[in-house]
C-alpha cells in the first residue's frame, strides 16, 4: 500500500510539471511522504486538520521536536506542497 501510494504521488507530481526532486525534511529529518499522509488521513483529511488547527498534532505524530515554534506552519507547508 505504501509503495503504490509514493508511486502514485510521485507520477501525479510529475504530471503537473511539480516533480518531487528531493524529499523535503522538517526539523533536520527528512519526512516520511507516507506517514504525513496517513497521519493528515487519520485526522480526518487536509481540510478538517487546517480548520481544526491540527498541523501540530500532524507534526507530533512524525515524531518532531516537541519545542519547535513554527512546527505546525512547516509542517502544513510542505504537506501543501
Amino acid at each position: 500500500e505504501e509503495e503504490a501510494f509514493l508511486v502514485s504521488l510521485y507520477q501525479f507530481m510529475k504530471d503537473r510539471h511539480t516533480p518531487i526532486e528531493r524529499i523535503p525534511h522538517l526539523g533536520f529529518k527528512q519526512i516520511n511522504l507516507w506517514k504525513i499522509y496517513k497521519a493528515v488521513e487519520k485526522l480526518g483529511a487536509y481540510e478538517l486538520v487546517t480548520g481544526r488547527r491540527l498541523w501540530k498534532n500532524v507534526y507530533d505524530e512524525l515524531g518532531g521536536s516537541p519545542g519547535s515554534t513554527s512546527a505546525a506552519t512547516c509542517t502544513r507547508r510542505h504537506y501543501e506542497r
